[in-house]
């Protein structure tokens, strides 16, 4: 073998290693490992946090800003108090101010005396003194020491362009003010989601596998109208560049066919979804489960009683964050020496393993096709 093609196949070979190296980097960027399933200890990336907010980024939006400013009134309403207080106080001053400059100026340009000893505006004769009756104007305080005349027409023109602006930004910034307090996003904290999903026992006397997910509202006066849940699966796999992507959305059966998404959120719930040959754990073992490429991502909405205003709450679930073989703990229990129920919220997320439990369904167990799907 020659020198030349000694350092041909050496340099083959360094290219073949580095484009490995690239190709596993890249991977390790994603937040996955480039194994099919995701080995334990990895971290996974997630699309909806545990509190509700998407994790995930956009990116070469077209005309992003364009479209951001075509929403700019809800995005102003989404922001905290202390940025609406901001706005608030801002734009009002910066109207008083620019007002109150033309005013000074308009004053200025004519002469603060003029024939017959009249003036444009009787007593403004600085900035400040302009900056007074713009806010007088613009609030119909009323006018006294300082009032305008009949002279100047571009006096005139420029107050009643104020006081148009004036009504326009009370309004908006009013109904802003309006809207925040309405929203119901405290109402949507409230929601409590289980830590964690078990997969176990349909109860204690059947043994139908079922994935179960723990719903309170904690909230103990405002009552939800119409409040209904859902449960999705977002799969994921590695395509051949070495990147992982999403495959598939799927809408979990929670017993939509019978009316049972529809909760009653009086006291603490428990989700279920009943694994059989329609559910897309149907044949999974608890192996498969935990090294899955899914993530679950329940949501719950409701009406408001007292705005009417609607919400929704969000919570996700990966694999390594449900339990195989677990079930809840009752948190609702009588107490027989006042003859009251109790909701222990202690018990919330305690769950209790159920031995010998195994995902395959009793052949002798008939489908539960309208069974509920909550206690």
């Amino acid at each position: 073998m020659t020198i030349a093609e000694e350092l041909e196949r050496l340099s083959a070979a360094q290219d073949d290693h580095h484009e490995e190296n690239s190709k596993t980097e890249k991977c390790e960027l994603n937040g996955w490992n480039s194994s099919k399933s995701v080995a334990p200890g990895v971290p996974r990336a997630r699309l909806v946090a545990k509190d509700g907010r998407t994790l995930y980024k956009n990116v070469e939006i077209p005309e992003r800003y364009r479209v951001t400013l075509k929403n700019w009134f809800h995005l102003v309403i989404e922001c905290n108090w202390r940025s609406v207080t901001v706005l608030f106080a801002g734009g009002f001053l910066f109207s008083w101010s620019f007002f109150g400059f033309c005013y000074y100026l308009i004053t200025m340009h004519h002469g603060y005396k003029k024939e017959g000893n009249v003036t444009c505006i009787e007593n403004v004769d600085s900035l400040i003194t302009a900056f007074l009756f713009s806010v007088e104007a613009q609030h119909t305080i009323g006018f006294g020491f300082r009032y305008m005349t009949d002279q100047c027409s571009g006096a005139v023109f420029t107050l009643t362009l104020q006081c148009i602006c004036g009504v326009f930004l009370q309004t908006m910034l009013a109904g802003i003010v309006v809207a925040k307090v309405l929203r119901p996003k405290k109402r949507r904290q409230e929601m409590r989601f289980s830590r964690l999903a078990v997969i176990g026992p349909l109860d204690e006397h059947d043994q139908t596998p079922t994935l179960m997910i723990r719903l309170a509202d904690i909230q103990e006066k405002l009552f939800l109208a119409e409040s209904h849940v859902r449960l999705y699966m977002v799969s994921s796999r590695l395509n051949k560049n070495g990147d992982r992507e999403l495959v598939g959305f799927k809408d979990i059966n929670v017993g939509y066919d019978a009316g049972w998404d529809r909760v009653l959120l009086l006291w603490p719930i428990v989700v279920r979804h009943l694994i059989d040959e329609n559910s897309p754990f149907h044949g999974m073992s608890k192996q498969d489960i935990e090294n899955g490429n899914f993530e679950l991502i329940m949501t719950v909405e409701g009406i408001v009683e007292a705005t009417g205003m609607t919400f929704q709450a969000r919570t996700s679930f990966l694999p390594d964050e449900i339990q195989w073989g677990y079930r809840f703990k009752p948190m609702v229990m009588m107490n027989e020496k006042t003859c009251k129920y109790e909701v222990h919220y202690n018990l919330f997320d305690q769950v209790e393993r159920v031995p010998d439990f195994d995902l395959q369904t009793s052949e002798d167990e008939e489908p539960h096709k309208y069974a509920s799907g909550f206690t």
